[in-house]
């Protein structure tokens, strides 16, 4: 069960719609090399310095371009568990969205002290893995107890 039952059911939902949206404008600026209406390269808010430093890639991927894939994949899960409330789908969610959060730390250093710029769609992508691992909090603590029963 999600914290806080429907209404926070409701929160993940909203929260990965949020964290997919973003993920697509983030790609969107991304593929472009333009700026979008909240990001505007040369200030802080400039999505484009955060893109352009060589840690931006992962394997051959950039990260703008796997974005849209982890979130798209975080609302399908949230779909199907504040529908069904399958367990499995929800247990998902909240190991992926924890895994995700654990890599917060690091995209933030490279935002701030690498790039010197902050990446608007990142930060809300970063409120949305926040919100939703704190709202599946007690589903990981499930998941990580199962001893094959």
């Amino acid at each position: 069960m999600v914290l806080g039952g429907d209404v926070g059911g409701l929160g993940v939902l909203v929260s990965a719609i949020v964290g997919f949206t973003a993920s697509l404008w983030g790609y969107y600026s991304y593929s472009r090399g333009s700026e979008t209406p909240i990001c505007r390269p040369g200030g802080k808010a400039d999505c484009l310095a955060v893109y352009s430093i060589p840690q931006a890639w992962i394997l051959g991927f950039h990260l703008s371009s796997i974005a849209p894939y982890y979130y798209g994949l975080t609302l399908v899960l949230a779909l199907i568990s504040t529908i069904t409330w399958w367990e499995p789908a929800l247990r998902i969610l909240a190991i992926t969205q924890w895994g995700g959060l654990l890599m917060v730390p690091y995209l933030v250093y490279l935002e701030l002290f690498i790039a010197r710029a902050i990446c608007i769609y990142c930060t809300i992508m970063h409120i949305s893995t926040l919100a939703i691992a704190l709202l599946t909090l007690d589903e990981l603590l499930k998941a990580l107890a199962i001893t094959g029963v």
